[in-house]
């Protein structure tokens, strides 16, 4: 791989944006390096709010924290309805989720069937302990997916963002 420099200026800039967005400029360029790949060019468009829009989310954000409870719904609204295959797939990938979320576990697992105790199975890790849901789970395209039930409160603004890629187009 070629060496490449980038400009300390722009990267002075990009870390305050991003920042202010709850991500490291790591995770912003691994992000958007994984989209890049899955679109095979420039993966999205992205901005922030003006100085209003921004103080009135914050405002939102105060009042309102999305649970895990809410989460686990969202993520099995949008595999069911919303996202494309190739995001379901790249949920179900540890290093994307340690990237994009700050996860030590993927997003959703595959489990073998939709039976009880095939998802029952799904939802532990390898030492046994319950990381994922039992009761709420994804179904597309004849898989079932269990969704991981291990987000703190450093994990939520990543989360946010990332749903408001995909809610757009739900």
């Amino acid at each position: 791989m070629k060496a490449t420099k980038i400009d300390p200026k722009l990267l002075e800039k990009a870390e305050n944006i991003f920042s202010e967005l709850g991500l490291s400029i790591e995770q912003a360029i691994n992000v958007f390096l994984a989209k890049s790949v899955q679109a095979k060019g420039f993966p999205f468009s992205a901005a922030l709010v003006n100085e209003a829009e921004a103080q009135q989310a914050s405002d939102h954000e105060t009042k309102y924290k999305i649970s895990n409870a809410e989460i686990t719904v969202a993520i099995q609204y949008l595999v069911e309805h919303a996202l494309p295959q190739s995001e379901i797939e790249t949920l179900t990938q540890l290093t994307y989720c340690r990237n994009t979320f700050g996860l030590s576990f993927p997003v959703l697992k595959l489990a073998k069937s939709s039976r009880p105790e095939d998802i029952r199975s799904a939802a532990k890790d390898a030492k046994g302990r319950n990381r994922y849901s039992t009761t709420k789970v994804a179904q597309r395209d004849e898989k079932t997916y269990v969704i991981c039930t291990q987000w703190t409160d450093r994990h939520r603004n990543a989360f946010c963002h990332w749903q408001a890629l995909f809610s757009r187009n739900a």
